[in-house]
C-alpha cells in the first residue's frame, strides 16, 4: 500500500515532506510524520478533507472539524474519543456521513488513525 501514496495525493505529500524537513532542519516544530502517518495522510486528503476541511459539498450541517480529534476525551457526537469508536464511525458511517465499509484495508485504517492521532499536522 505504500507505494500507493504517490498516486493518491502527490502534492499533499511533497508539500508536507517539504515542510517537515524544514521545521525538522531548523529544529521547531513537530517529527516528521512516520510512513504510516504519511500513508494515513494521503488517504484523509483524498477521502475525508473534501467534506472534513472544505466542506466542497456544500452541506448545511457542516461536517466536524478534526484536528485535535483525539485531544479531547469526547468526539463531538459525545462518544468517547478513542481508535474503536473513531473506526465505528467511519466504517458505519455516522448522521450524514456515509459508510465506507470496504472502502480501507486494515493497513489503511491504520494509517488514517494514526494520522488522526498527529492533530493532522
Amino acid at each position: 500500500m505504500l507505494q500507493d501514496l504517490g498516486r493518491l495525493a502527490p502534492l499533499s505529500l511533497f508539500t508536507m515532506a517539504i515542510l517537515a524537513g524544514v521545521a525538522s532542519i531548523a529544529g521547531c516544530g513537530p517529527a516528521p510524520l512516520t510512513k504510516q502517518e504519511t500513508l494515513g495522510a494521503a488517504l484523509y486528503n483524498q477521502r475525508c478533507a473534501h467534506c472534513h476541511e472544505e466542506n466542497d459539498l456544500a452541506l448545511k450541517k457542516v461536517p466536524p472539524n478534526l484536528h485535535g480529534v483525539f485531544k479531547a476525551s469526547t468526539l463531538p457526537s459525545g462518544a468517547a474519543a478513542n481508535d474503536a469508536e473513531v473506526k465505528r464511525v467511519i466504517l458505519a458511517g455516522k448522521g450524514l456521513m456515509p459508510a465506507f465499509t470496504g472502502r480501507f484495508t486494515d493497513e489503511q485504517m491504520a494509517a488514517l488513525l494514526a494520522y488522526l492521532h498527529t492533530g493532522l499536522r
